[in-house]
């Protein structure tokens, strides 16, 4: 097969191939680097980690609200601070449920527990409204050489909107997944 010189005449032979073969051959050094440093990294990572007896992500990186420095979002953590929180009723799809001992079970949103359910409900609402947000067409009046920065602003606005729903909305899925995991279910 050939490949079109510059005058437009077909060129055969190597030099299309020779291209290829040094792309290919630049490919694979790059595949080999990234793979040593990926390794590098895993160890060093290991090593700290054996080191300082910990796992995951350094004590010093997590502020007081249980968030990774640097998150704009203000999480689930400290919510909920009232005494009716504690004795709360489920609500939502969860306000059915009924404990083993045909008991509605009690929810207290001040819990770690409940925050982490929160969180997860929050990462299905950020889910679903993803999904939905990938329909949307963009169309640009100028060439939208803002690409970037309107998607990352779209990101934050969707996140924050994720978080106020799972906050003000009565879903119920953080409230069923409380109840399966503190045990009040079985």
């Amino acid at each position: 097969m050939g490949v079109k010189g510059i005058s437009g005449m077909a060129v055969t032979g190597t030099l299309g191939d020779a291209d290829a073969a040094r792309d290919s051959s630049i490919i694979q050094k790059d595949a080999v680097k990234f793979a040593e440093m990926v390794k590098k990294m895993q160890r060093n990572t290991a090593m700290n980690l054996a080191e300082n007896n910990t796992s995951g992500v350094s004590s010093s990186q997590i502020s007081k609200n249980h968030r990774l420095q640097g998150d704009y979002t203000q999480g689930f953590y400290g919510a909920f601070t009232s005494e009716a929180d504690k004795k709360a009723a489920p609500k939502g799809l969860a306000a059915n449920a009924k404990g083993s001992n045909g008991k509605t079970p009690v929810i207290d949103k001040t819990s770690e527990l409940y925050a982490q359910s929160m969180e997860l409900e929050n990462y299905m609402v950020k889910m679903m409204l993803s999904s939905m947000r990938n329909t949307i067409q963009h169309t640009s009046l100028s060439g939208d050489n803002n690409e970037y920065a309107r998607k990352m602003y779209d990101d934050m606005m969707y996140d924050n909107m994720s978080e106020a729903m799972t906050k003000n909305s009565a879903f119920g899925l953080a409230d069923q997944i409380y109840i399966e995991l503190s045990g009040q279910r079985k």
